[in-house]
């Protein structure tokens, strides 16, 4: 009897093992990139928008003062990065990919 409870438990704590471990699989991904004017200087302060283009859902954020920007916790699909900054023609990227777990740069000279 010792045996089979020793062999349920060494069981059950497999199955909780495993399945932990799929669910820690994640389906989220992030964007990120860096934002610069034409002397390659980094813009703090822009505007940048995060399109879902399956779904026309908008992110918003702003640069950092290394003119850095990060989306994260996205779901994956398919995105629209834009920037815009007071004295910069807008910036429009399409087609960005985002995979579960593969995170995307989109780099930005305005």
């Amino acid at each position: 009897m010792r045996e089979r409870v020793t062999n349920a438990f060494a069981l059950f704590a497999f199955i909780i093992m495993f399945s932990v471990a799929a669910f820690a699989q994640g389906t989220t991904s992030r964007i990120t990139g860096i934002v610069t004017d034409a002397a390659g200087a980094p813009v703090a302060g822009a505007t940048v928008s995060l399109k879902q283009e399956s779904t026309g859902s908008v992110l918003k954020t702003q640069t950092s003062d290394s003119g850095n920007y990060v989306f994260d916790l996205i779901q994956a699909g398919t995105y629209e990065v834009s920037v815009e900054k007071a004295g910069f023609k807008r910036f429009v990227s399409t087609g960005n990919t985002a995979l579960v777990n593969q995170p995307s740069t989109v780099n930005v000279a305005l």
